[in-house]
């Protein structure tokens, strides 16, 4: 193999060399792109293997917290979904917004279910939310409003569009 390199012309060798140290240089990269790539993934884990532990050892915490909250609830007054869909419209018909709603979402954490809708009122004056607010709030903490986002309509008119995230908390029996 070194015979063949030696009997080449000085610039075909320089030449063969440099494209040598340019694959070199190249695979040396990538090489130390993968093994950062590999320590990245080694510290992330540790760090989530360590915030898991934390979270377990915290649970009997968290498990007598769940247990008092629970205490507070009764089986039968919670919201089911179809019960939230009702009762939202209803409230805000009463409170004077004409909303539109998303199909509900359901979400189970152990004797909790939680169900979800977003209501969404266009062109309504702020004294109507707080109507909507003030009829909501005596139904604590079975119903309760999640998020609430309000936009300044550029009629300037004085009405606004909001989107109201409501809540209800079902305790299984």
């Amino acid at each position: 193999m070194r015979h063949l390199f030696l009997r080449r012309p000085r610039t075909e060798r320089v030449l063969a060399a440099a494209a040598l140290l340019v694959g070199a240089l190249v695979w040396a990269d990538a090489a130390a792109r993968r093994a950062a790539g590999a320590w990245d993934g080694h510290r992330a884990a540790g760090e989530e293997r360590a915030l898991q532990s934390e979270w377990l050892e915290r649970a009997p915490v968290i498990e007598a917290a769940s247990a008092k909250a629970k205490e507070g609830l009764e089986a039968g007054k919670g919201i089911d979904a179809a019960q939230l869909v009702a009762v939202a419209a209803e409230l805000a018909a009463e409170a004077g917004l004409g909303v539109n709603t998303d199909p509900p979402k359901t979400q189970r954490s152990g004797p909790f279910t939680l169900h979800t809708v977003q209501l969404s009122a266009r062109r309504t004056d702020l004294a109507s939310l707080v109507r909507f607010y003030r009829l909501i709030k005596p139904r604590a903490p079975y119903l309760t409003i999640g998020g609430l986002s309000i936009q300044a309509e550029r009629s300037g008119n004085g009405v606004v569009s909001a989107r109201i995230q409501l809540t209800a908390v079902e305790l299984a029996p």
